[in-house]
């Protein structure tokens, strides 16, 4: 491949979210919003599989003078963007259209809300193929801007509160984060003398060896805490529950789906730097103990939920935490569990939050005790429940299942990293296990007293079929599909991603 082929293919990528945005400001008609949207995705995610055909080819790949690196890494959080965006892109079709027609939104709004979603997604693919620590935290720190606005969208009092609480929580975490890389860009900086490339993550990695250990792992510690409160590790989690609860569906899908896993990707990115030059039981013991007490702590908070947003949304702080011990034990099954992982959850969630939009549309409230008989008010919807749910509870067919049994049996293979955490193998997989049932429990429980029952009475019965339903079965058939064959593409990719985990 040449240059020039690859700059087109990362223009491609960029230009479509920003040029997208752009026309949304001037778009008056729904139609012509949705159009847009949907050709910015499409273009988006054809970059994206010629940029992966190439990476999976060459290892990877720069471009624009090596301000943009992509590998498998990349690609993989790249997959994510493009599918979880379609699929919400998809769903968007009917769910903001419904807005309008009930009047929740003026539809001299609807372009903003465009705007607002376009620039989260260019924000994220940003900090994703960023050849710079610095880059990738504007990035990040830009998709809270975009977020805030997103997630307060219905103006309400709630949505305005969960929207500031947002802001304010993760902007102190976004802050924690830049000393993290302010620390960084001081110790390469000593031995790079190149103020241009100090944070460049191509010069890093050459010279991570010689760089600072002691300055290093306090770096990282800032880094981890504050892109920790993005993933929603505890004790950094107080935003989530808020704000997918008040956030539109698509919104709430993509925050839980891809925004956490981003951030995922950014401990990751610093953490192969770090590796290099301190003992690599640090950092996995990092992110293995903050891992394993969010699992455990979001299972039993599972089980006090009566809203069923809050209810996913712990269910994320649950899975996001194991696969943090997955990257944490690492190995070759560890890192594999815990970006299969990462993938699975981004799909189930993005399905489990599509069912909530159009149950909280039918039902008019969040409460878990006010909605019943789902399967004869809305069967698609229902279905769509049950698959979601499932998945989460990490039952069998589904793809989290697969993943799960990957990150426990790296865990019960190697035990927790880190000398201050060694306890033998055994004790944190019973931990995991119990939890494990306890969240399935807890899901299962609310899941299905919601989709069973007598529907209340003055709620009308019937779904009628729209394009919002094309990703609902989509994102179903995959849950069950991956569970048993694995795209052979898929599969490389991820093979490729976690053996490069490992070797750092």
């Amino acid at each position: 491949m040449t240059v020039d082929y690859m700059t087109i293919a990362v223009s491609l990528l960029l230009l479509p979210p920003l040029m997208a945005g752009g026309l949304s400001l001037l778009i008056t008609s729904s139609r012509r919003l949705h159009l847009t949207n949907l050709i910015s995705i499409g273009t988006l995610i054809a970059a994206e599989v010629a940029i992966t055909r190439t990476v999976l080819a060459q290892g990877s790949v720069t471009a624009f003078g090596e301000i943009v690196y992509i590998d498998a890494l990349s690609s993989v959080i790249l997959f994510i963007i493009g599918t979880v965006g379609l699929a919400c892109s998809l769903y968007m079709r009917s769910y903001m259209d419904d807005q309008v027609a009930r009047g929740v939104i003026a539809p001299n709004r609807l372009n903003l809300f465009f705007f607002l979603f376009h620039m989260f997604i260019l924000a994220m693919v940003v900090a994703t193929v960023a050849n710079s620590l610095g880059v990738q935290w504007v990035a990040i720190e830009a998709t809270t801007l975009a977020t805030t606005f997103l997630i307060a969208f219905w103006r309400r009092r709630e949505s305005l509160e969960a929207g500031w609480k947002y802001l304010i929580l993760c902007s102190v975490g976004i802050s924690l984060a830049l000393f993290g890389v302010v620390l960084m860009y001081y110790s390469s900086l000593r031995v790079l003398g190149d103020v241009s490339s100090a944070l460049n993550i191509t010069q890093l990695q050459q010279v991570a060896a010689q760089l600072d250990p002691h300055i290093l792992k306090l770096a990282f510690v800032f880094l981890f805490v504050g892109y920790g409160t993005k993933v929603g590790l505890v004790p950094m989690h107080s935003w989530l529950p808020d704000a997918y609860t008040e956030a539109p569906a698509p919104v709430a899908a993509m925050l839980a789906g891809v925004l956490e896993t981003v951030a995922v990707y950014a401990i990751l990115r610093s953490r192969a730097i770090v590796d290099q030059a301190v003992s690599p039981e640090f950092t996995g013991g990092l992110l293995a103990l903050f891992g394993l007490v969010s699992f455990a702590l979001a299972a039993f908070f599972i089980l006090l939920q009566h809203n069923y947003k809050r209810l996913f949304a712990y269910s994320s702080i649950e899975h996001m935490g194991l696969a943090m011990i997955g990257f944490g034990v690492g190995g070759a099954i560890g890192n594999f569990g815990g970006l299969f992982h990462l993938v699975n959850h981004a799909f189930a969630k993005s399905l489990a939050f599509f069912a909530a939009g159009n149950i909280h549309r039918r039902f008019k409230t969040v409460e878990i005790d006010q909605v019943h008989g789902l399967v004869t008010v809305l069967p698609w919807s229902a279905l769509a429940l049950m698959i979601a749910g499932l998945a989460l509870a990490a039952l069998p067919p589904f793809a989290l299942f697969a993943s799960e049994m990957q990150i426990i049996t790296a865990l019960g293979t190697s035990g927790l990293p880190g000398e201050w955490l060694q306890s033998g193998p055994r004790i944190p997989v019973i931990i995991l296990l119990f939890c494990s049932l306890v969240a399935f429990a807890g899901v299962l429980s609310r899941i299905t007293s919601m989709v069973w029952g007598v529907p209340p009475k003055d709620v009308p019965e019937g779904e009628q079929w729209s394009v919002g339903h094309i990703p609902i079965i989509l994102l179903g058939a995959v849950l069950l599909g991956f569970c048993w064959v694995l795209p052979t593409p898929l599969r490389q990719l991820l093979d490729t991603a976690s053996a490069m985990l490992v070797n750092r």
